[in-house]
């Protein structure tokens, strides 16, 4: 979507961005606005998405897009524009059939304890949480970029 731009968040988007996730039931831990892109159309917040950083590691995470939007390239614009500044690996955790989309990305799935440390606890609690409530966990990892 032209109409539709991509900014550093502010501190004013923490309710916005904490909401956003709430929704998607997604991971509610480490939400730090400045760690986040959001996506904007005429003024409103219409996508969000961060780079997660850990001691050993970068996850992408926390990609949200309100529904009126998705499956018009809000979600490839938030992934392009954090993975543009990464110079590491990253890694994510996603629900399988989410594999394809990542992987025009450059994301390949690897199995859960190849991760570091944190990343590799979380997803193992992840997958075995799915395993109870019906969903599957893929770990999946960003070479370097040139590497």
């Amino acid at each position: 979507m032209s109409d539709v731009t991509i900014r550093p968040a502010r501190e004013s988007d923490q309710e916005m961005i904490k909401q956003m996730v709430r929704d998607e039931q997604l991971d509610p831990t480490n939400l730090n606005w400045p760690q986040f892109v959001v996506a904007e159309h005429d003024g409103q917040i219409v996508g969000i998405g961060q780079v997660r950083p850990y001691p050993k590691c970068r996850e992408l995470g926390s990609i949200v897009v309100k529904a009126e939007y998705r499956k018009k390239g809000v979600g490839a614009l938030i992934i392009n524009t954090l993975l543009a500044n990464e110079t590491g690996v990253v890694y994510l955790e996603s629900e399988a059939h989410n594999e394809r989309y990542y992987a025009r990305f450059g994301f390949e799935r690897i199995p859960f304890w190849r991760a570091p440390m944190p990343l590799k606890a979380k997803a193992g609690m992840i997958k075995m949480m799915g395993l109870f409530m019906g969903f599957r966990m893929v770990v999946m990892r960003r070479p370097a970029p040139g590497g």
